[in-house]
């Protein structure tokens, strides 16, 4: 099989009939076309050229070639044009529900990477809770989404997107008012600070690290605050109000990152995937099928 990185320099070379010519017009050195040349000689086992006076010319195998291979290559030119301009020309309107605490983190390089793509092309952002967002894919009030959650999945077509962790923490300020922690069983005497009095996190956290005799002291807790928004939570946190789950991505985003400590920084923490998400059973649609391509796309090349 002739590789189409050579066949394309062949014709080149024949069309300029000059090395030297051909790898000015192609920004390669000399050696390279040269090594491309024999190459396409030794997978045809065709003589293509003959050399005279440091010129080039066509063998009767060669013009037959490059009258082919010209052609193939016009046509294959002409579909990729057609497909870029195919693609910069979509226009529409993409709803995108995304939950409140990864909109600042994710969506700023989604937008931007889209929108070079495709310029014409209007994006809405929704942000909503997990139940919210569910709701609004089964509605089709929301064309695709990213969450992490998602009750009833057999209704979606996913694709991990994202993969963050969770850790237990507080701040340095916080932790120097109290005794040392030594057991799991102390952090349900501290005050704690929630996005629910169920303390799903705190449930998970204590499975993942053994420690299931201490999920049914969760219910007794009484230094308890509980918050709707991840952000008002870490601003309690960082505060000194209490301690609570800081995602790894918002760790990162720390002005001042020793003020947050992870509480038993040995321990596992939870790991939380984001999962693009839309509706098995839609209309069809080109744009969304090309927005849907391109977050799978991005989601594989992060891995």
């Amino acid at each position: 099989m002739v590789d189409l990185n050579k066949l394309r320099t062949f014709t080149v070379v024949a069309d300029e009939g000059s090395i030297t010519k051909a790898a000015e017009r192609l920004y390669r050195t000399q050696p390279a076309i040269s090594a491309q040349l024999k190459d396409i000689e030794e997978d045809t086992k065709l003589v293509l050229f003959e050399r005279k006076n440091s010129k080039i010319y066509l063998t009767k195998e060669g013009k037959c070639l490059f009258d082919y291979a010209q052609e193939r290559i016009n046509e294959i030119d002409a579909i990729v044009d057609c497909l870029r301009n195919h693609r910069q020309n979509l226009e529409g309107t993409i709803r995108l529900g995304v939950q409140f605490e990864l909109t600042t983190f994710l969506i700023p390089d989604i937008v931007h990477e889209f929108k070079k793509l495709h310029p014409k092309v209007r994006l809405e952002i929704i942000e909503l809770g997990h139940p919210e967002l569910e709701d609004s894919l089964l509605n089709n009030e929301v064309d695709v989404g990213l969450t992490v959650i998602l009750k009833q999945k057999s209704f979606f077509e996913t694709h991990a997107f994202y993969t963050f962790e969770r850790s237990l923490v507080a701040s340095a300020s916080y932790l120097n008012t109290l005794p040392p922690i030594t057991s799991y069983e102390d952090i349900i005497d501290l005050e704690i600070i929630g996005t629910s009095t169920r303390l799903s996190n705190f449930r998970v956290w204590l499975k993942k690290n053994k420690q299931n005799q201490i999920i049914k002291q969760l219910d007794k807790v009484s230094k308890l605050v509980t918050v709707k928004e991840t952000e008002t939570m870490h601003s309690l946190i960082r505060k000194g109000a209490g301690i609570g789950f800081y995602d790894s991505f918002k760790l990162e985003e720390e002005l001042n990152p020793d003020d947050i400590v992870k509480i038993f920084p040995k321990s596992k923490p939870i790991t939380i995937t984001v999962d693009i998400a839309r509706r098995k059973t839609r209309t069809q649609n080109v744009l969304l099928e090309e927005f849907f391509e391109f977050l799978v796309e991005r989601a594989n090349r992060a891995i």
